[in-house]
């Protein structure tokens, strides 16, 4: 061991410390600065981390820019955080904990925990901290799943690691400097305007010359294809919504969850793992009450073994309780058997009259068997009722491929995602697909004249609640969005320039059984060069003389 972490004791709150960390509690009166450093398989990213009594500032310093690198200042007692926007002189204020797990990856990382065992561990001492240690499995294993080091003179956590891949994934304290910290940084600059939680830092217009050219309402098309396209971290901080009424009883749901080793990749400086559990358990909060569940996992209780499927959730009525918990108890291990938990997928609904919708989440390809997308050819040859749709996320070109050709075998829709928004875009538009009312929305963006790729993002106007992020012309199309009837607003992003250009438009009404379109014109930004002339001649170095 090279180095102690101690990171979530400051990170969520009182009643969620407890769960997670047993009895430990953070330390007022701590001062310090740090280094974060996340490493392992995926991006590599590092935070700047300041600590002053019951506050704490992480800011990204490091890593792929579609981590935002605004300043978050979380308050551990409360678990309030507040979200700067330096560039907009603007502050987002969140007030549940764990809506933060997109923006600050100390929150993300203790999420993987939940549902874990604790146990305490030896004394270590690690980097010059004497270290408390917790080693972290899952109830009823004895091989770990996670450890942490808790420093007992900062009384904060220094190193948590993940097991399961040959690359374990790390997040660690380095270059702790202990010392007075400013009280200032822990504080809203003056000057700082406060908007709405759900929208996220910047949400509100941005000067920039651009334009709505057009909107045209038409009859309902054909299925819109989503698109992958970064997303905003605040954007996952969401009000409680609706319930997702196209999930109609009449229709049972079998999810088919990817828990092997792969899974603790990062994506956005996130384990794959902590997204999709945060994804599917909003997701499973707004389905109906009455509606009809299963969930299947494979490769979350040993390492290296094809016949590790099983079915944690039988098709019955929901219990949201019990199926979010289960979600959040998964730990990533093992190899990716999707044949085989297909076919025990089919067994259990092959009696069945009416046809269940299966949603497979991978991120990867089939590792045990050959030929998974002819084994859904040959259930569907066999009478069973069944529709399959896929969602890759953050997969390949080739492992893209299987996955899309076992979706069209299903009769379903395959969706691409990238990243958070858009895994949620394309988990919400599965669960509505077999019995959608609604509307669409299509965007198209311009840059003199011809269409090209910008961001967008969708919130329903009631509660600022997203509806997920996608690309405009990726793959030479429109952004399409299925959306329930209602009113909402969009941020179209140019982010071919700098500083970025946005162009916001509001009071979008979607009306059942047809498309709204939204034409918006960017103009394409330049290079203003002067030079200086003299008798004719360039001046080659500047002069106060006249």
């Amino acid at each position: 061991m090279t180095q102690c972490k101690r990171l979530f004791g400051f990170v969520i709150p009182f009643a969620v410390i407890f769960t997670m960390i047993g009895s430990f509690t953070p330390a007022l009166g701590a001062e310090f600065t740090a280094d974060v450093l996340i490493t392992g398989p995926g991006d590599n990213y590092t935070f700047k981390l300041q600590v002053k009594d019951n506050r704490y500032r992480l800011q990204k310093v490091k890593g792929p820019m579609n981590v935002p690198p605004f300043p978050s200042i979380v308050n551990h007692d409360t678990g309030v955080t507040w979200g700067l926007n330096g560039q907009m002189h603007q502050y987002v204020e969140i007030k549940d904990i764990e809506k933060t797990i997109m923006m600050n990856p100390l929150v993300g990382w203790a999420m993987t925990r939940k549902g874990l065992t604790e146990k305490p561990g030896p004394t270590e001492t690690v980097n010059g901290y004497e270290c408390e240690t917790r080693i972290y499995t899952e109830t009823g294993k004895s091989e770990p799943a996670a450890k942490v080091w808790i420093s007992k003179k900062l009384n904060h956590i220094i190193r948590d690691e993940r097991f399961g891949l040959n690359k374990n994934p790390v997040l660690e304290l380095q270059n702790i400097q202990e010392g007075t910290v400013d009280a200032a940084l822990f504080k809203i600059p003056v000057g700082y305007t406060k908007m709405d939680m759900g929208a996220g830092p910047g949400s509100k217009p941005v000067r920039s010359p651009a334009k709505v050219e057009s909107t045209q309402v038409r009859t309902a098309k054909t299925t819109p294809t989503p698109a992958p396209v970064p997303v905003p971290a605040s954007s996952l901080a969401q009000a409680p919504g609706q319930s997702i009424s196209a999930a109609a009883s009449s229709g049972n749901i079998m999810f088919i969850l990817d828990a092997s080793g792969s899974m603790w990749g990062q994506v956005e400086g996130k384990a794959k793992i902590a997204i999709a559990k945060e994804v599917l358990t909003g997701l499973i909060r707004d389905l109906p009450d009455d509606a009809v569940v299963g969930l299947v996992a494979y490769g979350h209780r040993r390492k290296g073994d094809c016949k590790d499927v099983q079915e944690l959730v039988p098709l019955s009525p929901i219990d949201k309780n019990k199926l979010i918990k289960t979600i959040q108890g998964l730990s990533p291990k093992g190899k990716t058997p999707i044949s085989r938990s297909v076919r025990m997928t089919a067994e259990r609904i092959k009696h069945l009259e009416d046809e269940t919708t299966i949603i497979l989440v991978s991120d990867g390809k089939e590792t045990c068997d050959p030929d998974p997308c002819g084994l859904v050819k040959g259930l569907k040859v066999n009478g069973i009722k069944f529709v399959m749709h896929v969602i890759g996320f953050d997969v390949t070109e080739d492992e893209r491929e299987q996955l899309e050709c076992m979706a069209k075998a299903g009769g379903g829709r395959y969706y691409t995602a990238g990243n958070a928004g858009e895994f949620l875009a394309a988990a919400r538009e599965v669960v509505e697909a077999p019995t959608f009312t609604g509307g669409y929305l299509e965007i198209t963006s311009l840059k003199e004249g011809r269409p090209f790729e910008a961001r967008v993002d969708v919130y329903r106007h009631s509660d600022n609640k997203s509806m997920g992020s996608k690309n405009t012309w990726y793959h030479q199309k429109p952004a399409e969005f299925k959306l329930t009837p209602g009113t909402y607003y969009l941020k179209v992003t140019d982010r071919s320039v700098r500083p970025n250009q946005r162009q916001e438009i509001r009071d979008i009404e979607i009306v059942s059984g047809q498309t709204v379109e939204k034409i918006v014109s960017f103009i394409a930004g330049g290079v203003l060069k002067i030079t200086a002339i003299r008798d004719g001649q360039p001046l080659l170095h500047h002069s106060n003389t006249p």
